[in-house]
């Protein structure tokens, strides 16, 4: 079993945010730690105070030199391609090359319609955004002619640090998001709605796309966003993580269904199935930005999962 094991940072809060020590102590304590990835969330509009994914991914990238950062998962259907990777372009450089795109067909009717944007036609959308995106992060010429977007020689520079360009990863559980993740990007991020049952049989799917688009389904990256908390006392790790969830998902949280809580022996059980089924990386959603728990979780999580 050899599984990488990053970190989802916590971005919502129905309180008063943490500030910029907090992260910072956050982000260099999960690099020193060892662990793999450093991944954030996304939306437009959020009742609770809710940090913007691109914004952390720069801070996190100011105070870090090696640890990988990602999203998972951006809501690419909202975004505007070009000014997205203006955006991933300078960050992708001031990182040295440690930028990964989680995406997603997200995102509610409030968010389409306050963006001016046609809900009724995200999936063209969302394809079309992958599409400009990659063509722009070239750092050549681009020129295009498409139903949401016209570029005459349009040039953002500088490429993307590793050629082709920064890796993009599909979420979704619907067969047709996998599909289109095997088809259209670099890999797949399981939602934490899953189970490990339902990840083996996603996972099929993706390959399938893959297949079907005439690419190497060996080739595709794959991932598991779950939350975890891991306390000596089960209860408290589920309330912890019940009250981050709620702020988040809202009453839909399933704290059980969506995470790994109780004891690090309860939490290693947990995760060791989705391992089982084949995830490769782990997004662990953590409740808080206490670097006593990622502690925790470096030292008596990681390496049970490791092994």
């Amino acid at each position: 079993m050899s599984v990488n094991i990053g970190i989802h940072i916590p971005a919502a809060f129905p309180d008063t945010p943490p500030d910029t020590g907090q992260y910072k102590d956050f982000f260099q304590t999960a690099e020193s730690l060892g662990f793999h990835s450093l991944w954030t969330e996304d939306r437009i509009f959020h009742s609770s105070n809710f940090l913007d994914s691109t914004t952390l991914m720069t801070w996190a990238a100011a105070v870090t030199g090696s640890i990988q950062l990602g999203t998972a998962v951006l809501v690419l259907a909202l975004r505007n391609a070009p000014l997205l990777a203006r955006q991933l372009s300078t960050l992708d450089h001031l990182s040295a090359g440690r930028i990964h795109l989680g995406i997603s067909i997200g995102g509610s009717p409030a968010e389409y319609l306050g963006m001016g944007l046609p809900m009724n036609s995200r999936i063209s959308l969302l394809r079309e955004n992958i599409s400009v995106l990659r063509e722009l992060m070239t750092g050549e010429p681009v020129t295009h002619s498409g139903q949401f977007y016209k570029l005459e020689n349009a040039i953002v520079r500088p490429a993307a640090v590793r050629p082709p360009g920064i890796p993009i990863y599909m979420g979704g559980q619907a067969d047709s998001a996998l599909l289109r993740a095997g088809e259209l990007t670099d890999g797949w991020i399981q939602s934490p709605f899953a189970s490990p049952d339902e990840f083996r049989k996603s996972w099929t799917i993706v390959r399938q796309g893959a297949e079907k688009a005439g690419k190497d389904p060996s080739q595709l990256q794959y991932g598991k966003l779950i939350y975890a908390s891991v306390d000596d006392n089960p209860d408290s790790a589920y309330d912890a993580m019940g009250n981050f969830l709620r702020g988040y998902y809202g009453d839909r949280a399933d704290v059980r269904r969506m995470s790994a809580v109780g004891t690090p022996e309860q939490v290693v059980t947990h995760l060791r199935k989705f391992a089982d089924a084949g995830v490769e990386t782990f997004m662990l959603g953590v409740p808080n930005l206490d670097v006593g728990h990622l502690e925790r979780i470096a030292n008596e999580v990681v390496p049970e999962l490791s092994q």
